[in-house]
């Protein structure tokens, strides 16, 4: 059983996982950041991507952000499947065929100029060398190529396409189906955005409360439709409001025991 646990920046997710990690019977996989995983065989490779995403904040530039996500969820195959292999139940932080359907459309409404500049040569120049080389060879097998901005201009053009266009065209390219059940950590905007600023890490290009308040709506819409075309896929919210990530963690437990018992 695959369950996706999704929301927007600031609801906990990566903290409920590291709970949830070690507990029996129950695989995680970290769609974005692989190198949450202290196991994962991905796990430099996507320390490189992560490094690149920083710099595409830095930058400003939602091209060359939205190519980076894609490579990280490129990852993600892989993981699911071997994940797979050594437990019954998958529990995944985001997943490539729902995060998406959110963020592609958001992104695309985000002003940008859509001529690079100096800019590609500006973020590959601010990444490790070594890094960087890990990154442009997975472009490549990602791809086909090794120019970011042509990937993220793609991208953006499929985000203006219907929800299930784009569910269809990126399960063809990721080769992942739906999952059997999501599970929506659910948290008001404000609180979100205050967890977010309390990271060790800089900030995101996406994190500011119109970005959060339009995702939040975009998850419900998106979320609605999967339950209305998918009747086999159970979504359930789970209202996160004044939890503890401990206590956010046994919600998502009794979930994952529910789903079991089906």
């Amino acid at each position: 059983m695959r369950v996706a646990l999704v929301g927007i920046d600031g609801t906990g997710k990566t903290t409920v996982l590291r709970r949830i990690h070690e507990r029996d019977g129950i695989a995680v996989v970290h769609a974005i950041r692989s190198h949450d995983d202290p196991v994962s065989p991905f796990a430099e490779l996507s320390l490189a991507l992560a490094d690149a995403s920083a710099v595409a904040d830095a930058l400003g530039r939602v091209q060359l952000k939205v190519a980076v996500l894609y490579l990280q969820l490129c990852l993600y195959g892989p993981a699911e499947r071997q994940a797979l292999q050594n437990s019954p139940v998958l529990l995944t932080d985001r997943h490539p065929l729902i995060d998406p359907l959110v963020y592609l459309p958001l992104f695309g409404r985000v002003e940008r100029d859509d001529e690079p500049g100096d800019d590609i040569e500006a973020w590959w120049g601010k990444q490790d060398p070594g890094a960087a080389r890990s990154v442009r060879d997975w472009l490549r097998t990602c791809s086909g190529g090794t120019d970011p901005w042509s990937l993220g201009t793609e991208l953006l053009r499929l985000g203006t396409r219907p929800g299930p266009e784009i569910h269809e065209e990126l399960s063809r390219r990721l080769g992942v189906t739906t999952p059997e059940a999501v599970l929506l950590l659910d948290l008001p905007v404000a609180q979100a955005l205050r967890r977010t600023r309390e990271r060790t890490r800089g900030g995101e290009l996406h994190e500011t409360t119109a970005f959060l308040s339009a995702t939040r709506q975009r998850y419900d819409e998106v979320l609605d439709w999967l339950s209305a075309a998918r009747p086999d896929v159970t979504v359930r919210r789970i209202d996160c409001s004044g939890l503890s990530p401990d206590g956010v963690a046994e919600q998502v437990c009794g979930a994952l025991g529910d789903l079991r018992g089906r």
